[in-house]
C-alpha cells in the first residue's frame, strides 16, 4: 500500500479521527477500490490487472471474493 492525501471537509476529518482502527481500515479499502475504478477506467487491461492484484492482497488479509464484490458494487 502507498499513502495519498485527500482533502475533505473539517467535519469529515474530525469524524475520521474518532473512528476505530478497524472501521478506518474498512473505509480505506472501500475508498481505494473506488479510486482505482475511477482513475483506471480508461484502461480496462490496467484496471483488471489492478483488481487481480487487489484480490490477492485482500485474500491474504482474510477478505473473501464475496466481500470484495460487495465493495465493488456498493453504489455509495
Amino acid at each position: 500500500m502507498e499513502r495519498i492525501i485527500i482533502e475533505v471537509e473539517p467535519k469529515v476529518a474530525l469524524a475520521w479521527r474518532r473512528l476505530s482502527a478497524a472501521r478506518k481500515k474498512d473505509i480505506t479499502n472501500r475508498v481505494g477500490v473506488r479510486i482505482g475504478k475511477e482513475v483506471l477506467e480508461n484502461s480496462k487491461e490496467e484496471y483488471l490487472a489492478y483488481l487481480a492484484e487487489l484480490r490477492t492482497k485482500m485474500a491474504e488479509r482474510g477478505l473473501t471474493q464475496e466481500i470484495l464484490d460487495n465493495i465493488l458494487n456498493d453504489p455509495a
